[in-house]
């Protein structure tokens, strides 16, 4: 894209264009692993995330295509919540996304006054990677939280290249660092370039359990005898139990924590 497509960018929420609500799904889709569509949080809460007002916390970045058309080139998703002990970071949830997502979404339907924002995700097309659409749409959720009058913006963060490296542990490996002392994972790394800092790691942040035929779909693997398998794009093992014909993926992610302005923290 050229420097005056980029000049041309936009920037909405959801409920300003309900028409683009599709966008979010399709943009995912192109780029996350597949399995990840089964993760029971998503089957239950993310499609509420595009109703009532949790809209307004979703956004999508708009430009131009190649013939002048409008086209969505990233997208962020973030949901408010109730952190009842917001001044101690240990009190963030082991089961991470899903719990945060469930807390939101369930907090929102019952008017529960929320005093945090998450973010749940920033997809940028990959055909604009290594824009600053990334940057943008994450210093928006920090003035978006702010402006909201939140105290706080957190994010179960996904390190993208975790699963480059499957026998590391990822304890070890959210540890690694670049010769400047900058965290060794890309996305990590984004988000400290950012201000955010890591708080704690949630073992159980995504959790998925699904038929080994499923699995199948979804991986292209076969599995023959019971134990672990790594599955492309996979942040832990896939645990597969023949008997049970169950396979069991549980994601780990770490928790950051950004500041925000005039917040205090």
């Amino acid at each position: 894209m050229t420097k005056e497509a980029f000049n041309e960018i936009a920037l909405v929420c959801a409920e300003e264009r309900p028409d683009l609500i599709p966008a979010f799904d399709e943009l995912g889709a192109a780029v996350r692993p597949k399995f990840i569509g089964g993760d029971a949080a998503i089957a239950s809460h993310w499609d509420s995330l595009f109703s009532g007002a949790l809209r307004r916390h979703q956004f999508l970045v708009l430009g131009p295509d190649g013939h002048g058309a409008e086209r969505v080139l990233a997208t962020s998703n973030s949901v408010p919540f109730h952190w009842p002990d917001i001044d101690d970071e240990t009190t963030l949830p082991d089961d991470g996304w899903d719990a945060v997502l469930a807390r939101g979404v369930e907090g929102a339907a019952s008017g529960q006054r929320p005093n945090a924002l998450c973010a749940l995700a920033v997809v940028v097309t990959p055909k604009v990677r290594g824009s600053d659409l990334a940057e943008r749409l994450i210093e928006n959720m920090k003035k978006h939280a702010a402006d909201a009058g939140l105290d706080a913006l957190v994010a179960p963060v996904r390190p993208t290249r975790k699963s480059a490296y499957p026998l590391a542990s990822f304890a070890d490996y959210i540890g690694w660092t670049t010769p400047d002392g900058a965290p060794f994972d890309p996305w990590m790394r984004k988000h400290w370039q950012l201000g955010a800092r890591p708080v704690k790691i949630a073992p159980r942040s995504m959790r998925v359990s699904a038929s080994l035929e499923q699995w199948t779909v979804w991986t292209g693997l076969r599995f023959p005898v019971s134990g672990p398998y790594h599955v492309e794009g996979g942040l832990a093992p896939l645990m597969a139990d023949r008997e049970a014909d169950i396979g069991l993926y549980e994601e780990p992610n770490i928790w950051m924590r950004h500041r925000l302005e005039g917040a205090g923290r």
